[in-house]
């Protein structure tokens, strides 16, 4: 992979000129893909965009955990409510990050951007179902509640690989 910037080959300037070309965007020159634009934004931003979502994975597990091996205790429901809400909003908080950087809503670009929009979806979609579960007493809504935790769990490990592999390609 080739990686130029503009400002390395632009000549040296003073004035207007310059500050144009210091906020140049990265090019990557890649034989399989094109030309691909990284804008300095998201460079900057997606070290955020990752703790937010990697905390929110955390939390969310940790809301799982909680769920599965503490329902003995008084407390276990208050806490997987608690840690789900937290974990919820982390991630959707790192998600609103990553479309502020990519420039705004955008067509996404790679597996790991749509994979992140469902992400997204059933990060809202999860406690939804929990809070409806409980309401309406239905089996069926619990089951639904327990596979959508999962899936969302098990897609946000897999994101999280493939945000790490676009961190490597840099």
């Amino acid at each position: 992979m080739i990686v130029m910037h503009q400002r390395a080959i632009l000549p040296r300037e003073s004035g207007p000129a310059a500050a144009i070309a210091s906020t140049a965007p990265l090019i990557f020159l890649s034989p399989a893909r094109g030309a691909e634009v990284i804008s300095d934004k998201i460079i900057m931003l997606y070290p955020f965009h990752a703790f937010l979502v990697f905390s929110g994975l955390l939390i969310l597990l940790a809301g799982m955990i909680c769920a599965r091996y503490l329902k003995g205790r008084r407390w276990w429901l208050k806490a997987h409510k608690t840690l789900g809400i937290a974990g919820a909003a982390s991630t959707l908080s790192g998600i609103m990050v990553a479309v502020y950087a990519s420039g705004g809503l955008s067509p996404p670009a790679g597996l790991h951007a749509y994979i992140g929009i469902t992400v997204s979806f059933m990060v809202l979609f999860t406690p939804f179902m929990g809070f409806m579960q409980l309401k309406k007493r239905d089996m069926r809504l619990r089951a639904v509640h327990r596979w959508a935790g999962r899936i969302t769990i098990a897609l946000m490990i897999i994101n999280v690989y493939l945000g790490w592999m676009i961190v490597q390609s840099f």
